[in-house]
């Protein structure tokens, strides 16, 4: 039988890990719910299930299997551990343990598991009714930000600074939980960056730190990346230390993980972490235009029990790159003009339009609802941002006033 893995999710940011497997030799058996996904395409066979399906993948795993030799499972940009985690421990293949794959993804266990062991991380309450999370939030002191505890993409997050506030947002943040439940947490003021790392045998190699840009407060909406960061080596050093810790505490030790650090004045704390390769276009694109690596076979191999190439994993040159969200006013797109000019920029690398004509754009109030994206490289930092934002400036998405009714819910 051909050798084969399995890629949870085949969305636009699992796609390259799809090619990449067939790259390599792999048939590929790819999920996801919807039918429209755009790597599914490219699957030798095709599931429609739930990422959060721990269940239904692992029969659809075991029927693939009397077809393909199943070497390995695996997801980036996605929080879908559990389910890789379900699957590799019911076929015996390689990969983090449920136990550590659940607390990769809920951040009530994640916290938990970072304060026993001493990780700097910031003081939290778990809470599923109003009247706890009122008491906690006095407890921890304002400001502070509310977080579902098993969501991702900064859907039902927010920043709070009075009770008031609270009343109102912890509806949203229980709403966006499949468990009900949500963590209030101390607000970390400093700059955000986002780390990707590698694992094999318990030994950490630094891949990319990329500076994250968060806009529309007091909500958290990532507006852009770019890679190289451009903090101090002293505090990028305390982002990987910390990181590592991270990784240590939850038992991640052969595999990716990927991490939301925040550098405060206590210095790095950490915010959230996967064990999983990076979703918002860094790892698939970002990185590989930075620095020639090639993050995404790593951690194939790791994901079929092969030893990393060290090679995949060095960088071939030191450029930069940036990715930045194309934003416009909410309503319904009646045009999008000046892409196939924003194309011939130089430096302009992809472009990625997630609307079209008669879609509706909502206020950004998560990582949703975003109408597309450029990534751009460059030399320097400052030749791949210039080279970004000039296509944001020649990208035109036209709206017009919508009813109400369609825009809160697009």
């Amino acid at each position: 039988m051909r050798p084969a893995i399995m890629i949870v999710g085949a969305g636009v940011l699992q796609e390259p890990a799809i090619q990449m497997a067939r790259s390599l030799g792999y048939a590929v058996i790819a999920t996801d719910i919807r039918p429209d996904a755009p790597g599914l395409r490219w699957a030798d066979c095709a599931g429609l299930v739930s990422k959060f399906d721990v269940e239904r993948h692992v029969d659809f795993a075991r029927t693939c299997r009397e077809s393909y030799d199943l070497h390995g499972v695996l997801t980036i940009g996605t929080d879908a551990s559990c389910v890789v985690a379900g699957i590799a421990t019911a076929l015996g293949l390689p990969g983090v343990d449920p136990d550590t794959a659940f607390m990769a993804t809920n951040k009530a266990a994640m916290r938990r598991r970072l304060k026993r062991c001493g990780v700097p991380s910031p003081d939290y309450r778990e809470v599923r009714r109003l009247g706890r999370a009122l008491e906690g939030a006095e407890a921890i002191g304002y400001p502070l930000v509310i977080k579902p505890v098993d969501n991702m993409g900064a859907r039902g997050v927010r920043r709070i600074d009075t009770p008031e506030e609270l009343r109102t947002s912890f509806p949203v943040a229980i709403a966006n939980s499949r468990e009900k439940s949500a963590i209030i947490e101390a607000y970390m003021d400093g700059p955000e960056v986002s780390i990707d790392t590698i694992v094999e045998n318990g030994e950490v190699y630094l891949l990319t730190v990329a500076d994250r840009h968060i806009a529309n407060a007091p909500y958290f909406v990532e507006v852009g990346h770019t890679i190289p960061s451009a903090l101090p080596r002293e505090a990028l050093d305390d982002v990987f230390n910390v990181m590592c810790r991270g990784i240590k505490a939850l038992g991640i030790t052969s595999g990716a993980s990927k991490g939301d650090i925040k550098i405060t004045r206590e210095g790095a704390m950490i915010g959230e972490m996967t064990a999983r390769l990076s979703g918002g276009f860094h790892c698939q694109y970002t990185d590989p235009l930075a620095t020639g690596m090639n993050s995404i076979k790593a951690a194939i191999d790791l994901a079929v029990g092969k030893p990393l190439d060290m090679a995949d994993i060095t960088p071939r040159w030191h450029r930069a790159a940036a990715e930045r969200a194309i934003l416009a006013e909410p309503g319904v797109v009646t045009a999008i003009e000046g892409v196939d000019e924003a194309r011939e920029i130089p430096g302009v690398e992809h472009i990625f339009l997630n609307m079209h004509e008669g879609d509706v754009v909502p206020p950004l109030s998560s990582n949703m609802g975003k109408p597309g994206h450029v990534i751009a490289s460059g030399a320097t930092r400052a030749d791949a941002i210039a080279s970004a934002e000039r296509a944001l400036e020649t990208i035109r998405v036209v709206t017009a006033p919508a009813a109400q009714e369609a825009i809160a819910y697009a």
